[in-house]
């Protein structure tokens, strides 16, 4: 156990388990991103089976059935916690759990919140853990598990950031992220998506030239910035079909730069039924002067879900005129 580490002792199937919670750092940045790292170590008895998953199909991938909570300990305030949006569950697995073998996750802090001032916090997790017996199988899972619930705590130190040490900060995760093993990779580009700086643009150009999931990960990444970089790499990925899907389309919608926009349209007779929905969609956020005109155009379209979205929206921006 590092100092300020805390552990909670639970008893579990008849087992003891320690679970504890470690920052990557003590000390950071007022933007910089962090994990936490949750483990579950066996101390006593037999291995068992740790059921996880099911919850972090969401729009910040979170694992929504960790409960975080952020204290400023020397103003006595909690934190707000970000909104992940609708929740649509996800797979759900078992892991073994044993003495040489703890279980740890890995839990991106940006994703719950938002440091606005520096100074010390006080960061909670509560995880109700769901044991099950060994063997185990997907069979089993639809049997009741047992149930326990564990709070651990850490402390962290923030301090104002310059803007030469977000550049820093931009240039670790980025160069990690442009590294080849898998899990180097995807950590570090949930912690980059998290620094609302233009500069991390220039990394995710990079990481697009990798193609396969990768280069999908890197053109979502660009859709909100605003910038002559990102949407021409985005306007050169969207001439190919393969590029052109509901996320990434409607993700354009939302981008600011005035290019932007006239790249959306451009797709506006795209074979594809929910890349044609998807336009319509970007309008309807984009609210441009001729938008209630662009959007009458959908009202001839060959498929009849893409027609009453059309309709519905222009009811709606009627009733707002």
């Amino acid at each position: 156990m590092t100092p300020g580490e805390s552990v909670t002792r639970v008893e579990a199937l008849g087992r003891e388990l320690a679970v504890s919670l470690e920052p990557d750092r003590r000390q950071i940045l007022q933007d910089e991103p962090v994990y936490l790292s949750l483990q579950v170590r066996l101390v006593r008895g037999e291995s068992l089976i740790l059921i996880e998953g099911g919850d972090y199909r969401n729009h910040l991938g979170r694992p929504e059935s960790y409960a975080l909570t952020a204290t400023d300990v020397e103003r006595g305030r909690s934190l707000p916690i970000r909104d992940a949006g609708p929740q649509l569950g996800g797979v759900v697995g078992g892991r073994r759990i044993s003495a040489d073998r703890p279980f740890r996750r890995r839990l991106l802090l940006a994703h719950w919140v938002r440091f606005d001032a520096a100074g010390a916090y006080r960061i909670a997790v509560d995880k109700q853990l769901r044991c099950a017996e060994e063997p185990w199988s997907a069979a089993s899972m639809r049997e009741s598990a047992a149930e326990v619930r564990v709070q651990v705590a850490t402390k962290l130190e923030v301090r104002p950031s310059s803007p030469a040490e977000r550049g820093a900060i931009i240039d670790e995760w980025g160069g990690r992220m442009l590294a080849a093993d898998d899990t180097a990779w995807r950590e570090a580009d949930q912690a980059l998506a998290t620094i609302e700086d233009d500069r991390v643009v220039a990394y995710y150009v990079r990481l697009l030239q990798g193609r396969g999931e990768r280069s999908f990960v890197a053109l979502k990444r660009l859709c909100p910035h605003a910038t002559d970089e990102a949407v021409e790499a985005l306007g050169q990925a969207l001439a190919e079909p393969m590029y052109r899907t509901y996320e990434l389309v409607r993700g354009l919608g939302e981008n600011r730069h005035p290019r932007a926009l006239e790249l959306l349209w451009s797709l506006r007779g795209d074979e594809a039924a929910n890349i044609r929905l998807a336009v319509l969609q970007g309008l309807s956020r984009r609210h441009p002067a001729d938008g209630g005109e662009r959007m009458r155009a959908f009202l001839a379209d060959p498929d009849p879900d893409v027609r009453e979205e059309a309709r519905q929206l222009l009811e709606a921006l009627a009733s707002e005129s």
